[in-house]
């Protein structure tokens, strides 16, 4: 399958295709390791093995779940679609969108997109750090509601924007997702009781990036070519936001809160 996949790829796009897909997955596989180590060494909290030493936890923590926390995953899915749809429109797919859509060059659309990615990575611990202050339901409504109103107008500016505007307008967005993306994880924790908040957190998150995040970048491109609309994109994140925003306000404030057994 991989000759096949790297034979598709040098016909389609050339060898420089092949030698991409070769860098990204030697990249890859030592994070992989890096992670199976830290699942297999990290341990767990200390209300779960209390939980372990009572014969508490649950054998089938997935059933329990979907049977008692149903109204919990909607919600968790709800506001992780924001994060999934924002992190890859934003993030992975505004590469191509600024090439093919806005004419810029290959090398100056990815220079923008780095330095939006590298002030994300640095904002990310300041915005969780506010969640800790202001609260988990007052951020992830804001980054909702910024979403909702600033996404539309920041597309609209990109067109004919120099170098200079682009790289500001890319790092803004960059910040706009911290304020979702640095509090998420702490809520999705706190959401769940301890005997399924792993599987929780897990089949919430996963599900919402493959559903949503995962398909981001096709339904920009279709929306494009459907509507003939450079905005398309635009309006379906904002529309996701939308989603995110009611989630959000059908939930309960997190922050400073016992967690649930």
């Amino acid at each position: 399958m991989a000759d096949v996949g790297g034979a598709f790829l040098a016909a389609r796009y050339g060898a420089d295709a092949q030698l991409r897909l070769a860098h990204s997955l030697l990249l890859a596989l030592p994070l992989g390791l890096i992670g199976i180590y830290i699942r297999l060494k990290l341990e767990d909290t200390p209300k779960f093995r209390e939980m372990e030493d009572k014969n508490h936890a649950a054998a089938l923590p997935v059933e329990i779940m979907f049977k008692d926390h149903k109204r919990e995953i909607i919600i968790a899915i709800g506001v992780t679609c924001l994060n999934a749809v924002g992190f890859y429109l934003i993030l992975s797919y505004m590469p191509t969108y600024l090439i093919t859509e806005l004419g810029m060059g290959e090398t100056e659309s990815f220079l923008a997109v780095s330095i939006s990615l590298a002030v994300y990575i640095f904002s990310i611990f300041a915005m969780g750090a506010l969640s800790d202050r202001f609260g988990r339901k007052t951020a992830l409504i804001c980054a909702s509601v910024f979403f909702i109103l600033l996404t539309v107008p920041l597309f609209k500016m990109l067109d004919g924007a120099s170098l200079g505007t682009i790289i500001l307008i890319q790092c803004f967005f960059g910040i706009l997702l911290t304020v979702n993306d640095g509090t998420l994880p702490s809520f999705l924790t706190e959401i769940f009781p301890t005997r399924v908040r792993y599987s929780g957190f897990a089949f919430s998150f996963n599900t919402a990036n493959a559903m949503f995040g995962g398909t981001a970048p096709f339904i920009a491109t279709w929306l494009i070519a459907a509507t003939g609309s450079k905005l398309a994109p635009a309006w379906y994140l904002a529309g996701i936001a939308v989603i995110a925003l009611v989630a959000m306000c059908a939930s309960h404030e997190t922050k400073g809160k016992p967690l649930a057994d």
